[in-house]
């Protein structure tokens, strides 16, 4: 971690959150539709999991009550009492799972500000500490001594938080993928099964349009991490595993659908 870009963690939270159909999605704010009370940020932590919580008081009653003029005060009780003190708060601010637009907004005002940014950056650290690793084990099996690029690092981090790494795939799989079917075939094989997606997968409209969009247009350069895209998410969850492979190979080959949304990561995945 000496060596990584502290950047890629902001540009890894961007892009998990965004796919998570937030426009803005450092500061997301959702209500309680999940019985979590509230969610804020990229990776939505909450007043019911008490994962929001330590980054509310790491920022600082001042900050909170700078931020939130007329619901600070009591969203730093909320998060200096017990849960279920916090959840009842919280929801007061609410009618049925939908917030107020004034809390709303003070809420969105605190979650774009650069404290709690830092904040959420901080509470990432680990998982990106997990995918820098995978990403540098993956580099140097495609060609020792690579350094994993931005891109890399990104697809790990989404999977991690997102899927729970790759479930012991290896890149000899993806070599015996790319044998097996032939190296020109092999993007249309997973096209080919993406374009079969029906209305039981979920994303199956995203898969569609992805099977068009990818079709014939993977490089040689990008072809392994788009396949290994599709093996991992053969080991998803049947239903999942179309959106899976939608939203890794869209950030494999910075481009596609995901959420019924067109996403052009190229930009961000600059180093």
């Amino acid at each position: 971690m000496d060596t990584f870009p502290k950047i890629w963690i902001e540009t890894a939270l961007q892009i998990t959150g965004h796919f998570e159909d937030s426009k803005d999605p450092t500061s997301a704010v959702s209500g309680d539709f999940d019985g979590m009370g509230i969610s804020l940020g990229a990776l939505q932590w909450n007043i019911g999991s008490n994962s929001l919580q330590p980054l509310v008081r790491a920022v600082g009653r001042s900050s909170v009550v700078a931020k939130m003029p007329h619901y600070g005060v009591d969203l730093w009780n909320a998060c200096t009492s017990t849960i279920s003190s916090g959840l009842s708060i919280v929801r007061g601010w609410q009618d049925g799972s939908i917030l107020r637009a004034p809390v709303r907004a003070e809420l969105k005002a605190f979650a774009r500000g650069p404290e709690f940014m830092a904040q959420q950056v901080t509470a990432s650290t680990a998982t990106a500490g997990t995918a820098i690793e995978s990403a540098r084990r993956w580099a140097a099996a495609l060609s020792a001594g690579e350094q994993p690029s931005k891109a890399v690092f990104c697809w790990f981090f989404d999977l991690h938080t997102q899927n729970g790494g790759l479930k012991g795939l290896t890149y000899d799989d993806v070599q015996g993928f790319i044998a097996s079917t032939g190296f020109d075939r092999a993007d249309d094989v997973v096209c080919d099964w993406l374009a079969a997606r029906t209305a039981s997968d979920a994303g199956y409209k995203d898969s569609r349009k992805n099977a068009s969009l990818w079709r014939n247009s993977v490089s040689e350069k990008n072809l392994p991490l788009f396949v290994l895209s599709y093996l991992r998410a053969m080991l998803s969850r049947t239903e999942y595993r179309g959106d899976v492979l939608n939203r890794e190979a869209t950030i494999a080959l910075g481009n596609g659908w995901v959420h019924a949304e067109r996403h052009h990561l190229g930009d961000q995945l600059k180093a």
